[in-house]
């Protein structure tokens, strides 16, 4: 991850190999990412990330949204 530590910051690369996924991994990293948001970050920073083809759902449950079409990536305001 990378930003200014307060309100602006960027996921780059989760990545989990295939014959690992499915045991929480990814979960486990991202819960440590987001542990680490909520205790630096300022109200109403940016979070962004660009996800794989077909992993948007992945990110959808940590409160993500997709972009809207033609502007790839996806996006989390934090309050």
């Amino acid at each position: 991850m990378i930003g200014d530590g307060g309100m602006y910051f960027y996921i780059q690369d989760i990545i989990v190999l295939p014959e690992y996924q499915g045991r929480g991994i990814g979960r486990m990293i991202m819960d440590a990412v987001m542990d680490y948001i909520s205790a630096v970050a300022k109200p109403n920073a940016f979070i962004g990330l660009m996800s794989a083809k077909d992993k948007a759902g992945f990110y959808l449950k940590f409160g993500f949204a997709e972009r809207p079409p033609g502007r790839p990536g996806m996006f989390r305001v934090w309050k």
